[in-house]
């Protein structure tokens, strides 16, 4: 005969324990895992300026905090400047813009290296924005900084660094029709470590950047080229020597829906800047759909290399990828050929990814003009409902003015790279479904609305 015992005060407590160590803790491992946050956004709008930032979180403390020192000193510097400043108005504020590349390099040793570019852009009422660039190089496993210097095999090898990098540098002119003297070239590209802060490796090869402004103040182009894998590989070490063997592009064919049973609805096109966000924006692709939701999203340029992978699955999951220019700087305070240059590089960025040109571009704070909208031979959106979540933080209130101003036809303006934003558009979502309402990108709301699109036009609604 077996004898049941009952488990007394501290055996239940023990019990309890366990529970929570083999069940409740791995859980909340892996949420926290999940939705570890890997970057920061900073987004201030006041009377006479506004900011725009963002920067990764690496999750390596020493760079982590360099990352951090830098972003601060760019702010603060900005900051004391302008507000000694008198106010130029609302659409030509004073403006900070920084935002990053992260290329994440794993190396035949199982090394991992993060290379981060930021390009800071600060506007301070003169013709043009001031440039500058800072690029951190970072061995994760040893926990030190890098330089172009540990990746090349011996002197030898920097002075042929030197020969290519100038042979695309002329190349480079040549093809953008840039008039430069080659003398400059020359400068720039000698065997120097302070020309090769700005380096990348990608599967196409060495990428360099070399910003013509730190020699004169006249030139404000950056020269961007690619050493090639059978000459980058005459030049690196063994470890970062790369196979030399053409990858296929793969054709992403995106999901079609049949959009005639959403006639006789009410019809809402959600839109996203920013973006894309590895972990919001993901998240959001996941709960669009539970709402049968297809949206638009405009893109930052400078955001797609290192968020490819999600830019495909929106693609294609059916949304619409639109542009948001590279670096979200303000179109009307350009010349004629960087709007272009803001313009062509999302689009070719974008088309790199997903195999198409956007035709549809949303300019970063809505500022446009004739000038530009001929420029960019695109389709202008922008909006309807502005739910300032970028503001409020505040994902009940963002809903309730999406659901308070819902109307047939409407353009909504979000933000995918915060959660918030995220979390108030699933959460109108839910109650605008009850309404009757349909969740439609800006070309399907078109379509129904039997509205064909042209380049003069600045759309911010289809009722």
């Amino acid at each position: 005969m077996v004898t049941k015992r009952k488990l007394n005060k501290t055996g239940k407590i023990t019990l309890a324990i366990a529970i929570l160590v083999i069940i409740v803790l791995p859980l909340i491992f892996f949420l926290t895992k999940k939705y570890t946050k890997n970057e920061m956004h900073i987004l201030k709008v006041t009377e006479n300026y506004q900011i725009k930032i963002d920067y990764p979180i690496i999750h390596q403390k020493k760079l982590d905090n360099q990352i951090k020192e830098y972003i601060n000193f760019e702010k603060e510097k900005f900051q004391n400047t302008v507000n000694l400043k008198i106010p130029v108005g609302e659409n030509h504020k004073y403006e900070l813009v920084i935002g990053y590349r992260l290329i994440k390099q794993v190396n035949s040793n199982n090394s991992i290296h993060h290379h981060i570019h930021f390009e800071t852009y600060t506007y301070l009422g003169e013709n043009q924005y001031i440039r500058s660039d800072k690029t951190f190089h970072y061995d994760s496993k040893n926990k030190k900084y890098l330089s172009i210097n540990d990746y090349l095999d011996g002197d030898k090898s920097f002075e042929k660094l030197s020969v290519f990098s100038y042979y695309y540098a002329m190349q480079y002119i040549e093809e953008h029709g840039l008039e430069l003297d080659e003398s400059i070239i020359k400068q720039i590209t000698t065997k120097d470590f302070d020309n090769y802060e700005h380096f990348f490796f990608k599967e196409d090869g060495l990428e360099i950047l070399f910003p013509l402004y730190k020699i004169s103040a006249e030139h404000d182009e950056v020269i961007k080229i690619i050493i090639p894998p059978k000459e980058m590989n005459q030049l690196v070490k063994e470890q970062y020597k790369v196979k030399e063997d053409e990858k296929k592009k793969e054709q992403i064919i995106p999901e079609k829906r049949d959009i005639s049973k959403y006639k006789n609805k009410k019809l809402i096109a959600f839109t996203f800047d920013d973006g894309p966000s590895e972990i919001t924006t993901n998240r959001l692709l996941e709960e669009l759909k539970q709402h049968d939701a297809k949206v638009t999203f405009f893109v930052l340029g400078n955001r797609v290399e290192a968020n490819q992978n999600t830019l495909k699955k929106a693609y294609q999951e059916g949304h619409e990828i639109g542009s948001h220019t590279y670096n979200h700087r303000n179109l009307l305070l350009l010349n004629d050929y960087t709007r272009i240059q803001e313009i062509k590089e999302t689009n070719q960025a974008i088309e790199n990814v997903i195999g198409i040109k956007p035709t549809l571009l949303r300019p970063p704070y809505g500022n446009i003009n004739e000038e530009t909208k001929k420029i960019s031979n695109m389709h202008i959106i922008e909006w309807g409902i502005d739910t300032l979540d970028w503001k409020t933080k505040d994902k009940e209130l963002i809903a309730k003015e999406i659901v308070d101003n819902a109307y047939d036809g409407a353009i909504i303006l979000l933000h995918d790279i915060y959660e918030s934003s995220v979390d108030g558009a699933l959460l109108a979502m839910e109650k605008l479904e009850q309404e009757g309402y349909a969740f439609v990108t800006i070309s399907e709301m078109a379509e129904l609305k039997n509205i064909t699109l042209d380049y003069t036009t600045l759309y911010r609604s289809f009722n």
